[in-house]
């Protein structure tokens, strides 16, 4: 019985140190597998960096570390600043932060802090601050497929130099979303009660809110990797799903219908839009922009003469090589985008 109770007992001791083994090695592989894969996230991050980006940009990301040991992916950074000398623009941010599951390393998860300050060599100053900016990315091994991007409290100036003006944007919550449908791109945002105003100029436009959803025909591409430049969207079409602007006070506008961007920048469509309180948009149309008081008026008089005199109602809006008509009604140009 001793005998027998020793074999027993030493058969456990065996499986025991086995399993011990076993985990160990496994635990080791894990590390090393870990540590193998952050050395390959840092290097094409560094690749990045170094410009090697759509954007041929340099990224100078402060004290950069890459945390999350053992079941994350995080790069940090204190600040960050981008240098485009080619396109002469430059700008710096605050603290930046990143995570991606090790189970799920397609979905990225991302902060970024303010100030934000981006400048141009032809005299554009852009500053911003914010209280969250957030944003989630879903990628392959090609680009990306999706991404949303949250921001709160944001607040902007815009100064032109060249122009001696300052615009000033207040958006209390927005967001952008894009992802990739086949060949083509899509795109939704929503910004809520936004304010605009020129700075020490006497006049503004209402709070707006407005959310925008539209497929832009052949341009996933822009969410491909390794491409050095920016694909612009001069050549493309596509089509407004829907589009509304509210101004509060009963007065909405909605807009839906195919466009399309010239080589030249000139906009072509055939726009729906229905509209509510016509003499609304008139007078906050007038109020805001007193320069273009004569195209409210007939814009709105050629509204109420289509709508039967009501004040709210649809027409078509085409647009031919910037040239705009409400109908029959030629109403104005819009300029090369």
């Amino acid at each position: 019985m001793a005998t027998s109770s020793r074999t027993g007992k030493t058969s456990i001791s065996v499986k025991v140190l086995r399993l011990g083994i076993v985990v160990f090695l496994l635990a080791t592989a894990y590390c090393v597998a870990w540590y193998y894969s952050a050395g390959l996230i840092t290097a094409r991050v560094e690749r990045l960096f170094d410009g090697n980006n759509r954007f041929a940009a340099a990224v100078d990301c402060q004290n950069r570390d890459l945390r999350g040991f053992p079941f994350r992916f995080g790069l940090f950074c204190s600040s960050v600043a981008i240098d485009d000398v080619s396109r002469g623009i430059s700008g710096s941010f605050g603290e930046f932060r990143s995570a991606a599951l090790v189970y799920q390393p397609g979905k990225i998860l991302w902060e970024l802090d303010g100030p934000g300050i981006i400048r141009s060599a032809d005299g554009l100053t852009i500053s911003s601050q914010w209280s969250k900016l957030r944003s989630s990315l879903h990628t392959g091994f090609s680009g990306m497929s999706s991404g949303s991007t949250t921001v709160e409290d944001l607040k902007t100036n815009i100064t032109m130099s060249f122009a001696g003006q300052t615009l000033d944007i207040a958006v209390p919550h927005g967001e952008v979303h894009t992802r990739r449908a086949g060949d083509d791109l899509d795109a939704a945002m929503l910004v809520k009660d936004a304010q605009f105003s020129l700075r020490d100029v006497a006049r503004t436009l209402p709070p707006v809110s407005a959310s925008i959803d539209l497929t832009v025909t052949d341009r996933a591409i822009v969410l491909d990797y390794g491409r050095k430049s920016p694909i612009g969207f001069r050549g493309t079409k596509g089509e407004i799903r829907r589009l509304v602007v509210d101004l509060g006070q009963g007065r909405v506008l909605t807009v839906a219908g195919p466009v399309s961007i010239a080589e030249d920048g000139l906009l072509s469509g055939t726009l729906r839009l229905d509209i509510e309180g016509i003499d609304g948009w008139r007078d906050a149309v007038r109020a805001a922009f007193p320069e273009v008081e004569d195209m409210a008026d007939l814009a709105a008089k050629a509204l109420k003469a289509m709508s039967g005199g009501g004040d709210k109602g649809n027409v078509t809006l085409t647009i031919s090589d910037g040239e705009m008509a409400l109908g029959f009604i030629p109403i104005g140009r819009l300029p090369p985008l």
